[in-house]
């Protein structure tokens, strides 16, 4: 059984759900995991505590790499939600030239089966797996896909989860070629590193099932229980609704706080949530209406 390398990327306030998430990773898995956690600013402290982990699970090995952002992607753009720290992802067959294949994840994330699935699928001879938004194909992507210059045919997907062949990245030099995208493409990314990974993939990816990166934009929870990694995309995260009511918000909810629970992070999640009532949950709905109103009229804009 080979060990399986993940990367993660973080700054220090995402530090708690680095550890959220190598934890449900740990868990669900046999395997031996090698993680890497591309590291813009985690304290002292945090890592510590991620470290600690070590202390419930021993199947697994952890690194932190720092890079220079500022250096790797001078000229790049940021958004007000997204720090240069996203493109980091470009780096990860250079950083570790010994790796022929790996799996980048965000770390608003949870995984409730083996990832040791993810990392068995076969690539087929692309240099890489991600999952389709289906879900926003008729919409948001509409426009997307229109300002970025994609194929009609193209499947816009997710940069939240992907799975990398390495070596052939290396050998194509895709990590170069990412750059000199995003300084040509600079004017036209609302999310950025996405946007650029699909300009260089249009119509040259491995479609992974979305069981791989189950999203759940339109409450579809119920209808789709067999995924096997939840990413909690969106402005509203599942930290900052309390552990103690159920909300429709996220039917899952409980299962974010059952991985927290093994860190050191839980109460002080805890103490930071925002939605502690049926009263709360009510406001974040309307909230949440009326900025899902301003972003489909931005998309048609």
């Amino acid at each position: 059984m080979h060990n399986i390398p993940i990367f993660l990327a973080s700054d220090n306030n995402y530090a708690p759900f680095v550890a959220t998430t190598i934890a449900s990773i740990c868990d669900n898995t046999k395997s031996f995991i090698n993680f890497y956690v591309l590291d813009g600013g985690i304290s002292e402290i945090n890592k510590e505590k991620i470290v600690s982990l070590k202390n419930k699970f021993d199947n697994f090995s952890l690194e932190f790499i720092i890079l220079d952002v500022e250096k790797e992607f001078k000229g790049f753009i940021e958004t007000e939600k997204i720090s240069k720290s996203m493109y980091n992802r470009f780096l990860i067959p250079l950083l570790k030239p010994e790796i022929n294949k790996a799996i980048y994840t965000d770390v608003d994330v949870i995984v409730v089966d083996d990832i040791a699935k993810l990392y068995n699928e076969d690539l087929e001879n692309y240099a890489l797996g991600a999952v389709w938004e289906e879900f926003f194909e008729n919409s948001y992507n509409i426009s997307r896909k229109s300002t970025l210059e994609l194929s009609d045919s193209h499947k816009y997907f997710c940069s939240g989860i992907l799975l990398i062949d390495s070596k052939k990245w290396r050998e194509s030099n895709i990590t170069e070629k990412l750059l000199e995208l995003g300084n040509k493409y600079k004017d036209k990314l609302k999310w950025p590193d996405q946007d650029l990974l699909n300009i260089y993939f249009d119509n040259n990816y491995k479609e992974l099932s979305y069981k791989y990166c189950f999203v759940d934009p339109c409450h579809e929870f119920h209808k789709k229980k067999d995924f096997i990694i939840r990413h909690y995309t969106g402005n509203l995260k599942p930290w900052k609704i309390s552990p103690h009511i159920v909300s429709e918000l996220y039917p899952d909810n409980d299962l974010f706080w059952k991985y927290t629970q093994l860190t050191p992070f839980y109460d002080e999640l805890v103490s930071k949530c925002i939605i502690n009532t049926p009263q709360d949950v009510r406001i974040q709905k309307v909230q949440a209406a009326l900025s899902a109103m301003r972003e489909k009229k931005e998309s048609h804009a």
